[in-house]
């Protein structure tokens, strides 16, 4: 892919919309197979970076589907295909239990990534 993507955040709204489009039929439907996910290293060192100066506690991935028209740059082949989300967390209150919640960065949800079948080299499994 010659285009750089953008790099901007998700909105939330259309983050769910794509989680809910993934539940719907991502599983089952042949029209929306994505074989793999590319991301880039400076995608991936962003996060780590801010997961080493304490900022974020972890990272949690959505498995989504690509809405049309919902996020500038997406090519229109992607538009159906199932994805990830990448969404660091924070530290949470915790729950009853007294184990640690992990809450989404709502500002920083992350995709970008190339999907294979439209980027497959490389993708060797």
């Amino acid at each position: 892919m010659s285009k750089k993507l953008n790099m901007e955040p998700i909105d939330p709204k259309v983050a769910e919309a794509m989680v809910v489009a993934y539940a719907k039929d991502g599983i089952t439907s042949s029209e929306s197979y994505t074989k793999a996910v590319w991301f880039p290293a400076e995608q991936i060192l962003d996060i780590a970076k801010s997961m080493s100066e304490g900022k974020y506690d972890g990272l949690r991935i959505y498995f989504a589907q690509y809405l049309e028209g919902a996020i500038d740059g997406v090519p229109e082949s992607y538009e159906g295909k199932n994805t990830l989300l990448l969404v660091p967390t924070i530290p949470g209150m915790g729950n009853s239990n007294g184990e640690p919640d992990h809450d989404d960065d709502l500002g920083n949800i992350g995709n970008r990534g190339q999907g294979c079948p439209d980027q497959c080299n490389g993708a060797d499994l």
